[in-house]
This record gives C-alpha cells, structure tokens and sequence, in this order.
C-alpha cells in the first residue's frame, strides 16, 4: 500500500507532483484559487479538490493521510516585493501585449497562513508535515520559533532544511534549471526517525580530482540562510582540506523553447524601454562571446549540464543509458518593466527565481554555433547538424558565467586528464548590435520548465494567471527529494 497526501495550499500542483512522482497517493488538494483548482484537477484527476479559504475551513473534514503538504506563503517578507506591488488592480508588470487581468477576487481570497498548519495537525495528527516558504519567513517572522514550537508540543520532531532548487535531484528527478532559495520545514511524529535532509549535491572537487558530495558549510555560525550568502558546499574529503565547490546545475537554456527567438529588437513596431535597452546592452558587453565548447568524448554524464570553467562533465555509464547532447543556443536573460534585479543572466546559469510577475525577457544572439568536423557556423533557421552515435564533433554550446572566452589565437585553458575541454569563438567578429538581438518575455512553459514541471503539464487560466501559477508553485524536483526522504523513514 502506498503512503498518502494531503496538500493543502497545492498551488498550481508543484508539491503535489513531486509528491506522486515519490511513490504517494495524492487524496486530496486544497487552495483558495479557482484557476489553481482547475489546473490542479486536470493533471490529478484521482484525487479530491476542494476550492476553499483554508483559514475558514473545518480541518475535521480534511481525510486522514499519512502525510501533509502545506505552503503558506507570507508575500509581505518575500523578497520578490509581494503585496508591495501594486497588484488590487491585477497588474502584473511588463509583458508582452496580450496578457490579461486577473479575477480580483484571487488576491482578496490570499494564502492561508501558518497557523492552519498547526490546526490541521491537531486534527490529524500526521505521520510527518512538510512546509515550505521563504527564507524570510523563519528569519524575519517574529513568531517563527513559536509556530514551530507549538507543532513540536503535538508531538513533532522538527527539523529546517535550507537548499536552492537548482542543487536538488539526481538520476530519477531532473535539478530545476532556476536559482530558488526556499527552506523546507519537516515535522515527522516522536519515535519516528527523522529523514536525512542534508542536501548533498554532486559537485567536482578539483582539488581531489574526481566527483563528490559537497557538504553544506555555513557562514557566521548560522543555520538558515540562502546560498553563496550563508553557506556554501564543501568537499568532504580531508586530503583536499575541504575545499570550496560549485554543485552541477542545470542551466536555463534547459527550460526555455528554443522554436522562439523572439523579434528583432530593430524590427519592433513598439520600442523597448531605455531602461531596458540599458540592460541589453550591459549583457552584450558582459556575454560578449559568441560560443564556448565542451568536447564530450566519454562515457558517465547524467544530463546535468556544468559550466565549462568550473570542471569536466562527470563519465556516462553503461547503467544510466544514452544521452543526446544538443548546442543550446546563445543568449541572455534581461530583467525587463522595472523588475527589482536589475542583473543580467547567461542562459548557461540557471533561471532567477520564478515569480508571480512577468519580469525577465530572453535576448537572443543572431546565430548560434553547431560544431561540425568543419567547424562550420550555422544561423538559426538550419536545421541542428546530425548527431552521431560516436566521435567528439559535437559540443555543448555554453557562454561563460564569469569573465570572457578566449580567442583560438590565446592559449587554451587547462585540461584535466579525464575530460577534454576547448574554447572556441565564431569566425564572425562583426560585435553584436542591439537591434539585430531578438526579444520576448518569457512564457508561462518556460517558467513552468524551470519549477521542473513535466512537459505535458496542463495550465489553466489566462497568461497572467498561469505565469502567477508558475511563480507561486514548488519546484517539483525538491518535493519529489523530501518526500522520497521521508518515505524512506515511514
């Protein structure tokens, strides 16, 4: 028999598909929103929904399951501005022209708080409870250490784990290709053991020459933070005195649909902001590169892609099966319509953190780089150069997250032993012109992409709606992660 759920506050269905995907029954899904409802519903069709203000409902009628699923959300600590946008009116920001309003009534009906976390375990009395929210909400919530206090006299073990989407996964359960720092508090019954929570990313450790689970250290003796601010990964081996590592992550061109480049920003018949352009060109001269190659010739890749400065990409194996690596075209992503980052991203990072505006355009090159025996440049209307089975003339095409790419006539970086790794930069040395770059904003599927949903996920809802969907939800993979972790001590 299979463990049961709950998830109440189910959003868009994130926590729930993670949820499924780790082996559990889904009885039942709850939020205040129709349109989350209906999106909810037409992917789990088995189980029950119910469209309710949680902070009003009965929790006796909620079923008994093994296990609880809750997401409140306090927007007025979320570092994305919250409810200090002005959103009564259903703005959501730039955008392109034809998104919608949303139902008012969505932002009247707001997120049930934690306290009916507390009331539903009273109720319930579950196996274990898992909440997730910002990390603002256990540091800059007054009442956070009485919240989880008061769940622990139920009768609760507790424990705080802190982890970006972009480090949790493996073989069976894809990383988020998205920069998503969230904690995730798990409460699991006295005399129950607890899960083993540790996040313990792949990363290559230079310094010992091979692939390691890094360690999450942390800085200034804090316990609750966000990475590369509070903590960071470590190797866990003495012999390299436990240096510092940079986790694989997926990057964001993973999740973005490639069929749309966008129109030519020259071409546009109503122009960018000057602030946006502003932008455009601060990336350009930030990702002045036209391409960068990894040559993969060996075996032991797991299909998470690695930044070509940092390491070698792991071995593939016989066990894991066959890979198809495709060149990933060049780009960026700029903050667009005033958004509160103001950075622009290489498309080899991972994705910012998804939110419920529509906030970041992709900026795409003219061409991209297919790596032929040749070493032939194609535009973007050929067709992707045939990819054999054997051989080292295809690459993954990568800009680099820091610094620029080296020209064939500089040395090329060093090589590791076990991996081969070259730069290569396009014949073509004519610099990129702003109005010649294509522009768009990206769409509710990609952003869904980056929150790890399935492909064939069905949205619900007008644009603006699904984009705030994509932003609210929990990135599947981690759900999938603590689930799976918790069943194994169920």
């Amino acid at each position: 028999m299979s463990l049961t759920a709950t998830d109440i506050f189910c959003g868009a269905g994130g926590s729930s598909t993670g949820l499924v995907a780790a082996g559990y029954e889904l009885k039942l899904a709850a939020n205040h929103s129709k349109v989350a409802i209906e999106t909810h519903s037409a992917n789990h069709r088995d189980a029950d929904h119910i469209c309710a203000d949680i902070n009003n409902y009965d929790m006796r009628k909620l079923p008994r399951t093994d296990i609880l699923w809750a997401s409140p959300i306090c927007t007025e600590i979320s570092p994305a501005g919250g409810t200090r946008r002005s959103v009564q009116d259903g703005q959501i920001g730039i955008g392109d022209d034809d998104y919608e309003p949303v139902d008012p009534q969505a932002f009247v009906r707001t997120r049930a708080t934690a306290y009916d976390v507390m009331r539903a375990a009273e109720v319930h009395y579950y196996k274990a409870i898992l909440c997730e929210n910002v990390t603002e909400f256990a540091t800059h919530w007054r009442l956070f250490r009485w919240w989880v206090q008061g769940i622990e006299l139920l009768g609760y073990n507790s424990q705080i784990v802190s982890v970006s989407s972009a480090h949790v996964g493996g073989p069976d359960n894809l990383h988020a290709p998205q920069w998503r720092d969230r904690i995730y508090i798990c409460f699991t019954r006295v005399g129950i053991p607890m899960p083993d929570l540790r996040p313990r990313p792949l990363a290559w450790c230079a310094g010992c020459g091979e692939d390691v689970e890094g360690v999450q250290t942390w800085r200034k003796g804090r316990t609750i933070g966000k990475y590369a601010r509070q903590y960071d990964y470590r190797c866990p081996n003495t012999r390299c005195r436990n240096s510092l590592v940079e986790p694989y992550t997926r990057p964001a061109a993973a999740a973005i649909d490639w069929t749309n480049l966008g129109t030519r920003i020259g071409d546009r018949t109503r122009p960018l902001a000057a602030k946006t352009l502003e932008r455009i060109e601060k990336g350009l001269r930030q990702y002045p590169q036209r391409a960068s190659l990894l040559t993969l010739n060996h075996s032991g890749h797991d299909g998470r892609a690695m930044l070509p400065e940092q390491a070698p990409l792991p071995s593939r194996t016989r066990k894991v099966g066959e890979g198809l690596l495709v060149p990933s075209r060049h780009g960026m992503l700029v903050p667009a319509g005033g958004s509160w980052n103001d950075t622009t991203t290489g498309i080899a990072e991972p994705m910012r953190t998804r939110t419920t505006r529509d906030s970041e355009a992709l900026v795409t090159m003219p061409y991209v780089v297919t790596m032929r025996r040749n070493g032939r440049v194609d535009t973007v209307e050929r067709p992707l150069a045939t990819l054999a089975a054997r051989g080292r003339h295809h690459g993954l095409v990568i800009p680099y997250r820091k610094g620029t790419a080296k020209p064939t006539s500089e040395p090329m970086l060093t090589l590791a032993t076990r991996d081969s790794a070259g730069v290569l930069t396009s014949a073509d040395t004519e610099p990129l012109r702003v109005e010649d770059c294509g522009f768009r904003m990206l769409q509710p599927r990609e952003q869904l992409a980056a929150q790890r949903f399935p492909g064939d996920y069905i949205m619900r809802g007008n644009k603006t709606e699904q984009t705030q969907q994509a932003g609210n939800a929990v990135s599947c993979n981690v759900a999938q992660w603590l689930g799976a972790q918790v069943a194994a001590v169920l």
